[in-house]
């Protein structure tokens, strides 16, 4: 048998584990899951830290406007956008990679030509050269959106969710404002992009959704290094200062993928 003979199969399986082991198809892993996450903003694998660790996983549900939905174990797809309210409203697809960089929001061009000077100073001097090109406008298309609250209650699972990840190019802040009662109720943390400018017009910064958060009893316990073009946002990670003692232990294994001391 040939070397060639042995390297294409080989290369058809790793090609393979790169397509379909997307995160979802992993979680609960050998039962392992305790945590039940929801994902905003969904396009492609789970993010990190939770790809790596999705065998923690018990049950997720995602949330992704250019995803097909998808119900099967432990996980439901929607291609539904979460907003504030029940409504339809325009979706704006920019050029991007893949469309990423697609928001409910316009990109501020006003902002950043008039800021340019300063803002190609920071971050990624290839991305500041190329935002403009990456900002292009593609098309837009009218969006169903609902609130997480509303999903929810009509999904109605025998089972709460723990943990919201949202990552919605700058509708971080209307989508919480949909989540109240989910906030209020079953929700432990959460990992939010936060702009720390206003790259798209009329979105809340990151000190307003600190602010906004710290009423429902969340701190601000882990905001990881500037990225993006113009090294404009962070992820940062929030978790309830008061949970329910059932609960230590999924808190504490969040904690313990985001790196945070478990003493917070």
């Amino acid at each position: 048998m040939s070397d060639f003979s042995i390297i294409r199969p080989v290369r058809k399986t790793a090609k393979w584990i790169r397509n379909n082991l997307s995160g979802r198809n992993i979680i609960n892993y050998k039962d392992r899951g305790i945590i039940n996450l929801i994902d905003v903003g969904s396009m492609g694998r789970l993010p990190e830290p939770w790809y790596s660790h999705a065998c923690y996983i018990r049950n997720l549900l995602s949330f992704e406007p250019l995803d097909k939905p998808l119900t099967r174990k432990n996980v439901i797809v929607s291609s539904n956008a979460l907003w504030k309210e029940n409504c339809k409203r325009p979706f704006y697809i920019y050029k991007g990679l893949k469309s990423t960089g697609s928001s409910l929001f316009e990109q501020n061009f006003e902002y950043v030509n008039n800021n340019f000077a300063e803002l190609k100073n920071h971050g990624s001097r290839h991305l500041s050269e190329t935002w403009h090109k990456r900002s292009e406008l593609i098309k837009v298309t009218g969006c169903d959106c609902t609130t997480l609250d509303y999903t929810l209650e009509e999904l109605n699972l025998p089972y709460s969710f723990d943990f919201l990840k949202i990552d919605a190019q700058g509708a971080e802040y209307e989508i919480l404002l949909g989540s109240e009662n989910f906030l209020k109720d079953s929700c432990l943390g959460l990992h939010l992009e936060l702009f720390n400018i206003p790259m798209y017009k009329g979105i809340k910064l990151l000190p307003e959704v600190t602010e906004y958060l710290d009423d429902f009893g969340f701190s601000l316990v882990k905001k990881m290094p500037f990225h993006g073009t113009f090294n404009s946002q962070n992820d940062c990670i929030f978790i309830k200062r008061t949970i329910p003692g059932n609960k230590t232990e999924i808190k504490q294994l969040i904690l313990k993928i985001y790196s945070v001391n478990p003493s917070v």
